[in-house]
């Protein structure tokens, strides 16, 4: 039965709450999934475009969204053939704002352009653990992307997107952001898993955080139990990770080759899946 081994013997009540408290959660998160289908619904009716996939990106998609965080909501679109044969190009992006759900889509020749430049977002955005609405569209661009994409420079991308945040929001004081933390940690331990394994890193913060320190880790997850509650948490500053966090932010960078390997392969699966939308 749900949630047996947390009954304590005799406790009928205790097992009833619990039963209860999961029967919500699972009830909120088909509401939120619901919500999030009719804004992208209500998007395709407005632009006169098919979101072809959609996902959830940030904090939702690592693993530590506090409870005020917002939905991030990030698409690909097509438009008709005459959007992409005639004078008028098919809308490049689109954005809608709506309560706290922020959604953003790339058309998708758009997204092919940025793909063979080893965009950074679309790294995260193609390995999404939370997909609202999926296709094979997805899976074959994230099968060129993972294959042609410079590693090199997302590694250096992560790093230098760590250091500019610790060095902007990191200042003087005894406290600081938890947010920043896990963004300047998460950046590094995700530089350092494309160091060790050779692939783009997982986004789900636990895959990660194991190729930092243990000190490091066990930090980690102080942050995420002090956001959890309020995106505006802090925490007081660890000596230990920040001497940690200059030293791997203070390495210098060599030129890098970005040039993507399966780019004609890319260009071919753009040209056909246009051609049959």
């Amino acid at each position: 039965m749900i949630g047996s081994r947390f009954i304590i013997s005799g406790d009928k009540i205790f097992y009833i709450v619990f039963v209860r408290n999961i029967l919500k959660i699972g009830r909120f998160k088909w509401y939120m999934k619901d919500r999030v289908l009719k804004i992208i619904k209500e998007t395709e009716q407005k632009h006169g475009v098919k979101i072809v996939w959609a996902i959830e990106s940030g904090s939702r998609a690592w693993g530590f969204a506090s409870e005020d965080s917002d939905y991030d909501i990030r698409c690909m679109h097509m438009g008709d053939l005459n959007s992409y044969l005639g004078l008028e190009l098919s809308r490049q992006q689109i954005n809608l704002i709506k309560d706290n759900f922020d959604l953003e889509s790339w058309d998708i020749r758009k997204f092919a352009e940025l793909s063979i430049k080893s965009n950074p977002q679309i790294a995260e955005w193609l390995r999404s653990p939370i997909i609202y609405v999926d296709s094979r569209v997805r899976n074959q661009f994230k099968k060129y992307f993972d294959e042609g994409c410079s590693l090199e420079f997302l590694r250096q991308h992560y790093i230098r997107m760590s250091k500019q945040n610790y060095h902007k929001y990191m200042g003087l004081g005894t406290s600081h952001s938890c947010k920043v933390y896990l963004y300047v940690l998460r950046g590094i331990a995700c530089a350092i898993y494309i160091e060790k394994e050779n692939k783009l890193p997982p986004l789900p913060y636990k895959e990660v955080i194991e190729y930092l320190p243990e000190y490091a880790r066990k930090f980690f997850e102080r942050c995420v139990i002090q956001k959890n509650t309020t995106e505006k948490a802090k925490i007081i500053a660890d000596e230990r990770v920040s001497r940690f966090v200059e030293s791997y932010i203070g390495q210098s960078f060599n030129k890098v080759d970005k040039t993507f390997k399966k780019k004609e392969e890319l260009n071919r699966y753009l040209i056909k899946t246009i051609k049959n939308f």
